[in-house]
């Protein structure tokens, strides 16, 4: 009885989720600036939710809750430094991008690249590599999806996983940006109702106190910042916070959302309101995770942790709900950035190198035929499992930070050059490559974050190369560049 209710529930959910997307496809038009970001049309608070859903992603609801479990709080520590510095990104870089998009009709990340430095070679490479990390992002979410399905419809995790992504490909196909924007409204406030509602009833209808004691009791400092490993050391959590503070604003489906603003001052005012929703949203996520050691010591399986949790302590509706947050903090992130690498290989491969000719209408047919391929591969890489949901959003994410300085010194640096760009692209993310896949020892770092270190490298690298090499030509710098004081408003 308990996994009917909780399956009815989580059904209806969907069905929801399903029926904004319908609505929203009598509004969407097959035109790129439309499929892609709705016509530049996005408002400051369907923005900032849409920002928030698609950071937040299966990382907070099932990787935070695995990795605070057995390493505690310190995750929230570095999360909510970077939170902060996710802001003051989208309220600067954010603002010049939106500015410069809706200037140059600028629609994706690797058109920007493109005409910034005056190379389709540049803009390529940005795909490629950025294309990288996005299926891994992708995966991520995916197996996210497998746990969720797993754990409340009993459906084995491979089924589990080609159901997510089937469901999103035609969410997706249907809707186009405007229906990912609306529906991750919607599953911002979601997710952050039923969180802040199971840690209120842990906190005022049981003993939480009682609860963390019997956590501390079985993993010792598991409430310390260093964590019960001694994981978290002052430099780790700095390095980490940083490189996540370069990667999230620098996600290409972040970049993708800055274009959609409907003038930069919504950009300026989004990003505010981003850190009231994500800041609490990790909060309860990591508490729920130091939480369940001490109510449910040994998990099956650490990923499952938040939800085994919520449905230890509350009724069969209140987890069907918790798991409808969990699919939609999933197929918010999973949905945007399908599409913006769809959209990518699109407008930028497709039209620029194979059909210059291409009309709007074939531009978005070839990237719903594209998302299929694309999410075909993702799905291969979750059921190979490589690595725990935490870990791989982490590599994902810092991946990210790698790819940002042709991006954000590009914006505000005139030097920065063609070839400065290539060689960041290349050497940032191979280094975090090969330091992820302990190529490179990991102790080479000297206990700072494996991604601070592929980040330093990248913009050095930018910098240095920049400085040895000629600029581009000077109208593309100057339409595609801001200074970043006294930008125009």
């Amino acid at each position: 009885m308990v996994a009917t209710v909780a399956q009815l529930v989580f059904g209806a959910y969907l069905v929801g989720v399903l029926l904004i997307g319908v609505y929203a496809s009598r509004f969407t038009e097959h035109t790129p600036t439309d499929f892609y970001v709705a016509n530049r049309s996005v408002g400051t608070v369907v923005l900032a939710l849409t920002l928030a859903a698609t950071v937040l992603s299966a990382f907070t609801v099932f990787g935070i809750g695995a990795d605070t479990s057995g390493g505690g709080l310190g995750t929230f520590s570095f999360l909510a430094i970077a939170a902060v510095f996710y802001t003051l990104f989208f309220a600067t870089v954010g603002v010049a991008l939106a500015e410069i998009g809706r200037e140059r009709d600028i629609v994706t990340p690797s058109e920007y690249i493109r005409e910034r430095y005056d190379s389709p070679l540049v803009g390529a490479v940005y795909l490629g590599v950025t294309g990288l990390f996005m299926t891994a992002l992708v995966a991520g979410q995916l197996i996210g999806g497998g746990v969720a399905l797993d754990v409340l419809l009993d459906i084995p995790f491979r089924p589990a996983v080609l159901l997510m992504a089937g469901f999103m490909l035609v969410y997706i196909h249907i809707a186009g940006y405007r229906g990912v924007i609306w529906s991750d409204a919607v599953q911002s406030t979601v997710l952050f109702g039923v969180l802040a509602a199971v840690v209120g009833y842990v906190v005022f209808s049981l003993d939480s106190t009682d609860i963390a004691q019997d956590a501390v009791t079985e993993t010792e400092g598991l409430f310390d910042l260093a964590g019960p490993a001694d994981v978290w050391s002052p430099l780790f959590v700095i390095t980490i916070a940083i490189a996540f503070a370069f990667g999230v604003p620098g996600y290409p489906h972040n970049i993708q959302r800055y274009f959609s603003a409907s003038d930069p001052d919504v950009m300026r005012k989004s990003g505010f309101l981003f850190a009231v929703v994500a800041i609490p949203i990790y909060l309860f996520g990591a508490l729920l995770g130091v939480w369940s050691v001490g109510i449910i010591p040994e998990p099956e399986n650490v990923d499952y942790v938040i939800p085994l949790v919520v449905q230890e302590l509350l009724n069969p509706v209140v987890f069907g709900v918790v798991m409808a947050g969990a699919i939609a903090a999933i197929m918010s992130t999973a949905d945007s950035v399908a599409l913006t690498m769809s959209s990518m290989l699109s407008r930028d491969i497709y039209r620029e190198f194979l059909n210059p000719e291409a009309t709007e209408r074939q531009q978005v047919r070839v990237t719903q035929l594209l998302l299929v391929v694309l999410v075909a591969l993702a799905v291969g890489l979750a059921l190979l499992q490589p690595a725990g949901i935490f870990n791989l959003v982490a590599f994902a994410v810092v991946g990210f930070a790698t790819t940002s300085a042709p991006v954000f010194l590009g914006v505000y640096w005139e030097r920065g050059t063609a070839a400065g760009a290539t060689a960041s692209l290349v050497l940032g993310p191979g280094v975090t490559i090969l330091l992820f896949l302990d190529v490179i020892p990991g102790s080479l770092t000297g206990g700072a974050h494996y991604g601070f270190v592929g980040v330093v490298i990248a913009y050095g690298v930018f910098v240095a190369v920049s400085l040895a090499t000629s600029t581009p030509a000077e109208d593309a710098v100057g339409d595609h560049s801001r200074r970043f004081w006294n930008r125009a408003d």
